[in-house]
């Protein structure tokens, strides 16, 4: 592989680590911001949506903490660093990488749109 595209991609699984970062940063913030609408209700339904953001947000902690992982595989694999790829997680390819990152954005604004609108009318 050449340099300058092995510099390329590494800015762009840079660029993808960063926005897992912020996404993970934003989750934390949520999940305080759940914590308080928990001392705040008493309705059941209130308390059915505060469960299922709960749940929401550990799921997407989960795949956040995956795709971190998995960007930081990558990048050791371009650096020639990576030792031994596990069998049960293969390092991704660039463009398999960029389809689970469109699916991740996608999921966590839906997540953060519905949880914002939860907590506008909380």
């Amino acid at each position: 592989m050449e340099v300058s595209a092995q510099i390329s991609e590494l800015e762009q699984i840079n660029d993808w680590k960063a926005e897992v970062e912020s996404a993970r940063d934003a989750l934390r913030s949520m999940r305080s911001q759940l914590e308080q609408a928990v001392l705040r209700t008493t309705d059941d339904d209130d308390r059915i949506q505060i469960e299922h953001f709960q749940n929401q947000f550990i799921r997407q902690m989960e795949v956040a903490d995956e795709m971190r992982h998995d960007l930081k595989q990558s990048a050791k694999k371009i650096n020639g660093t990576l030792p031994v790829l596990h069998d049960d997680r293969p390092v991704d390819s660039l463009e398999t990488l960029n389809d689970r990152m469109h699916t991740f954005r996608k999921l966590y604004n839906e997540l953060q749109k519905e949880f914002g609108e939860f907590i506008a009318f909380s």
